[in-house]
């Protein structure tokens, strides 16, 4: 969880979170007690730890790991970047830098290409479409 365990909840987190124990209720893991119990500390949650801990012994939905947003900030994207870029020319120096044909200059310009783009991407808004009077 990304999130720390001291982070107050919203009421949105918390009306998820019985959305969530509902499901399980429906399922046949909770019995009518537990799940009326695991409720009422669902909706007296202060905490993101408050709320984790309603959901002891029970699996948490949680979508699989390709299906996760990326960290798409520019600083998360620059180091990934330059990261492969020093790879490649410690790679040359320490095998052929005296040939004087420095090839990671390729690396270099492909992933500012890719580094423009994705940050491009990222700073695109889509627009609403117009609301059903308006034009």
């Amino acid at each position: 969880m990304a999130e720390s365990l001291d982070t107050l909840v919203a009421d949105a987190d918390r009306a998820t979170a019985a959305d969530e124990v509902r499901l399980h209720y429906d399922s046949g893991r909770l019995t009518l007690d537990e799940f009326e119990s695991r409720l009422a500390e669902v909706h007296t949650a202060r905490t993101r730890g408050d709320l984790e801990h309603a959901f002891r012994q029970l699996p948490r939905t949680e979508p699989p790991a390709s299906l996760r947003l990326r960290d798409r900030r520019w600083s998360s994207l620059a180091l990934q970047y330059s990261l492969v870029n020093v790879v490649c020319i410690l790679v040359w120096a320490f095998t052929g830098a005296q040939t004087h044909d420095f090839w990671p200059k390729w690396v270099l310009l492909g992933t500012l290409i890719m580094y423009l783009r994705r940050l491009g991407r990222r700073s695109v808004r889509r627009e609403l479409p117009p609301r059903g009077g308006e034009r």
